[in-house]
């Protein structure tokens, strides 16, 4: 007996899997590492311009600081803070009006012999985007007392 057999061709087998299906794991993979990447890049860029914001305020607080602790500055005598004229805060309070127009506000914070003044009032308990300068310096008490103390500008935005 003869027996028959047909061999089928794999060219005409409609069973099998398309081999297209079988790149999607590799193109998903693909895009998402493209999108982790776009997503790290701009975290990167909103970080840069964040520490760039942050450095533009340091140097407004460092030129208020030395605005502040200039000789001619009212604030100031022979080269000494002088204490009496600073807690007069009219000089400050006008420093401060011609800077609440850019949404900036600051406080002077003298520390000396273990004491701490805040000029012209303690700066409120939550202030976001909080920049400080500061400055060794001789602190005037009178005419017969000086003593070595640190100026702090504390800058904040007001928005």
């Amino acid at each position: 007996m003869i027996r028959k057999s047909t061999v089928r061709s794999f060219w005409k087998n409609t069973q099998a899997s398309s081999e297209e299906f079988t790149s999607l794991p590799a193109l998903s993979v693909a895009m998402i590492g493209f999108s982790l990447f776009l997503v790290l890049l701009a975290h990167t860029y909103t970080a840069y311009q964040e520490r760039m914001i942050q450095v533009q305020y340091f140097q407004i607080a460092e030129g208020l600081l030395d605005k502040c602790t200039n000789p001619d500055s009212p604030m100031m005598r022979n080269g000494l803070i002088d204490v009496p004229r600073l807690e007069n805060t009219t000089d400050i309070m006008r420093l401060r009006d011609e800077y609440h127009a850019s949404n900036i506000s600051f406080v002077l914070r003298l520390r000396y012999l273990d004491i701490d003044h805040d000029f012209p009032e303690p700066p409120p308990s939550i202030m976001p985007y909080r920049i400080a300068a500061s400055k060794q310096l001789g602190v005037f008490l009178n005419d017969a007392q000086t003593a070595p103390g640190t100026l702090t500008l504390i800058l904040w935005r007001t928005t």
